[in-house]
């Protein structure tokens, strides 16, 4: 295929991942939501989201940073080189030897589920009210890792084969019936909410199941243990299981250290991080996603030249999106949490208090974009260790952090989010420079100019959006009513107007290659929308 087709084909690709993950985000988002306004209230949200905290960390154990590192390269490389039959030997003895971790692992966490809980919620003490149901819900929640862990394979094999919408719609079923259970059962019961979490995850895994049956037809229920494929997705897996591990271990850290605060913390900083990363999901996760088979392909042909190009483009593009998503998440903070979790009792301080912990979180967004295509970057070289390696270094430097931040400050949980800014901060310059070095490529160098320019932009458009938010009024809180929300995305609506048409602007004087594609092919589909509905 031809450069131009490549690139065609990959806009495409990258467009419809990055719809279904916004579909996906937005539903999840919505759970957040919820969780907010129906559980809060009720006084178990934070136990219900420290719940999630083992049967996250099992999946990520078991599967999780392999569907990225280990399976849809392995998969698709063998794909392309007609040794399909090979690869199948591969994932198949990795999908078994997964599933029996699972229940040697899953036994051992309920066993010790006391234990645990007093390392992942260090501020719930053993004996209390909090602490018994965090043990509780987390052994509902157990069996549901399973499900996940085959829906996240079978989501790994359909990304291999191209076939990235039944992959990433996935999810959106699986949110929409965690929202359902939380609508019907989450102001009644938190143990029933709990286990209609469980079924929700058993309803995600068969319908991947089913969209992926037709590729199991090379599945034996055997263990390829010599395989020669088997071995090099092992040598891929276990690094990158580990490093997805660490993220899973450092996001669990800010949330214990989150419990040793006030009530509702916990619900506080999740609700400002699932903030931060709704434009992450959409922008750089989904593009990662897209660009890995591209890349994994070109590495295993040894096409650098095409490989430097779609991974340039690929962080340019992911900038160009991010970069201003986060000066918008800085400027509008509190207007932004006020409208998305105010739609019952909410005090202004609590509103206030929410502003300033996605204030605290924003800068992540740029940082962690970063690590997400750079870790897929390494991933596609078939390079594990690295990623691991420094996340591992990135545990201390978060407990560091958030025991400084804790007791030498006055920031309160707030403090948990500027930590996890500071690692992943680390973590984002460590894979520039040791990828640059493992490479040759210069990343930093590549798109100085292009950072620049973008930044330059970015800063202006964001002296608009202050500017406007001085002119256009926030409504007064009179409380909660259809009215005012309208009113209040009016607000915010009329202020970021200006300053987008600014940012356009901008970017075409500056002549930003990458952010003038981007508006092009919004144009184009745009157009291409209003001609179906015309006919």
């Amino acid at each position: 295929m031809s450069r131009r087709g490549d690139e065609k084909r990959l806009t495409r690709t990258a467009a419809l991942v990055m719809f279904a993950t916004l579909l996906s985000r937005i539903t999840g988002f919505l759970r957040t939501v919820l969780i907010k306004n129906i559980m809060s209230p009720q006084g178990y949200s934070d136990e219900f989201l420290v719940a999630f905290s083992l049967p996250d960390l099992t999946f990520e154990l078991l599967v999780g940073g392999a569907i990225a590192a280990a399976i849809i390269p392995v998969l698709s490389s063998s794909i392309s080189k007609e040794n399909e039959k090979e690869g199948w030997k591969a994932i198949g003895t990795f999908l078994n030897i997964t599933v029996m971790a699972f229940f040697f692992l899953s036994i051992v966490f309920y066993i010790f589920t006391p234990a645990f809980v007093g390392m992942v919620a260090i501020g719930y003490e053993p004996g209390t009210e909090s602490f018994s149901l965090v043990v509780k819900l987390t052994r509902i929640l157990l069996p549901s890792s399973l499900f996940m862990i085959l829906a996240g394979q079978c989501n790994g094999i359909l990304n291999a084969y191209n076939r990235f919408a039944a992959a990433s719609f996935g999810p959106v079923l699986y949110n929409l019936c965690v929202m359902l259970s939380i609508i019907i059962f989450g102001a009644r019961s938190v143990e029933l909410t709990t286990v209609g979490v469980m079924i929700s995850a058993i309803v995600y895994f068969a319908v991947q199941l089913l969209c992926t049956w037709r590729h199991f037809r090379l599945y034996r229920p055997w263990m390829y243990l010599k395989s020669e494929t088997f071995l090099k997705l092992v040598k891929l897996a276990i690094p990158s299981l580990a490093a997805s591990a660490v993220v899973q271990v450092n996001a669990i850290i800010s949330r214990s250290f989150s419990t040793e605060f006030a009530r509702n913390s916990v619900t506080m900083m999740n609700n400002a991080n699932r903030t931060w990363q709704l434009p992450l999901g959409i922008f750089a996760q989904s593009l990662g996603v897209a660009i890995l088979p591209t890349l994994s392909s070109q590495y295993a042909l040894d096409e650098k030249e095409g490989y430097q190009r779609v991974l340039n483009n690929g962080i340019r593009t992911v900038m160009a999106l991010c970069i201003p998503s986060t000066m918008v998440l800085i400027v509008l903070n509190r207007e932004i949490m006020q409208i998305l979790f105010k739609w019952s009792s909410m005090s202004g301080y609590e509103v206030a208090m929410n502003g300033l912990a996605l204030l605290a979180y924003a800068p992540a967004l740029l940082f962690q974009s970063v690590v997400v295509i750079l870790n897929r970057a390494f991933y596609s070289i078939q390079n594990t260790r690295i990623p691991l390696l420094t996340g591992l270094g990135t545990i201390g430097i978060n407990i560091l952090a958030n025991i400084y931040f804790a007791n030498c400050t006055d920031f309160g949980a707030i403090g948990t989010a500027m930590a996890y800014v500071i690692t992943v901060m680390v973590n984002a310059f460590l894979l520039v420079v040791l990828f640059s070095h493992k490479t040759g490529q210069a990343l930093i160098p590549d798109n100085f100019v292009f950072l620049a320019k973008t930044s330059a932009v970015t800063v202006i458009s964001g002296i608009v959006l202050w500017i406007f938010t001085l002119i256009i009024p926030f409504p007064a809180d009179q409380g909660f009513s259809v009215k005012q929300k309208v009113l209040e995305i009016l607000s915010v609506t009329a202020r970021l107007i200006p300053s987008l048409l600014v940012f356009v602007a901008a970017s075409v004087l500056l002549r930003i290659d990458e952010i003038n594609r981007l508006l092009v092919t919004v144009l184009i589909r745009i157009r291409k929308l209003k001609g179906k509905l015309s006919k």
